[in-house]
């Protein structure tokens, strides 16, 4: 180096009353070029090239991967819900297979406050009886006799029929004169209830 660079370069940056211009743009020049020589060298290029399509590929396998794995959580909800909404219907379709309106009805006058509607509603469950043993084949002309053929068919709660029918004879034969309060009415329905149950019509 020339003797007068490097008595220059070797001289303090700053003095009192000297500022080495030389040493600062040396300074500078030492930090820019190997920093200029790494940006210009083709290997850096390269290398970043390298990694720039490592990167590249990484980031298409993961937006790959994504979209399966969304397409797979969409198409599993999209399963789950139609799966919810046919057990839904099935759920109602069997509501609406055991939701007897002639039942709905007597259940409608049993809880009327109309002393009259409680007949009504028993001698109408009386008649219900009467159809749902005739449809199961038994033979009568009335609906003892249906319940007395009835009786070895293995119904638990014939019973329960034979309750029901009894009180209905009552309000047949007496009419207004034969006693009957809501809680005693809402008894006689219960009783037909327990063997339209037992024959699964209700």
């Amino acid at each position: 180096m020339n003797p007068v660079v490097q008595s220059a370069i070797d001289k303090p940056l700053f003095t009192p009353s000297y500022l080495n211009i030389d040493y600062l743009f040396n300074r500078i020049y030492e930090f820019i070029v190997p920093i200029f020589n790494f940006i210009i060298d083709p290997h850096t290029w390269s290398v970043i090239g390298m990694i720039s399509v490592i990167l590249s590929i990484i980031f298409l396998f993961i937006i790959i991967f994504s979209l399966v794995r969304l397409f797979e959580i969409q198409g599993f909800d999209k399963d789950e819900i139609n799966h919810e909404i046919h057990e839904a219907l099935l759920k109602q379709k069997e509501i609406d297979r055991n939701t007897n309106p002639q039942w709905h009805y007597i259940q409608t006058l049993i809880e009327s406050p109309n002393e009259s509607d409680w007949r009504v509603a028993i001698i109408e469950a009386d008649s219900m009886l009467e159809e749902s043993l005739r449809e199961k084949g038994l033979s009568g002309n009335t609906v003892s006799e249906l319940l007395e053929a009835a009786k070895d068919s293995g119904y638990r709660n014939i019973q329960d029929a034979w309750g029901g029918h009894l009180i209905r004879n009552q309000i047949a034969h007496d009419g207004s004169d034969f006693p009957l309060s809501q809680v005693e009415g809402r008894r006689a329905i219960k009783m037909f209830q327990n063997f339209f149950e037992d024959i699964r019509i209700i």
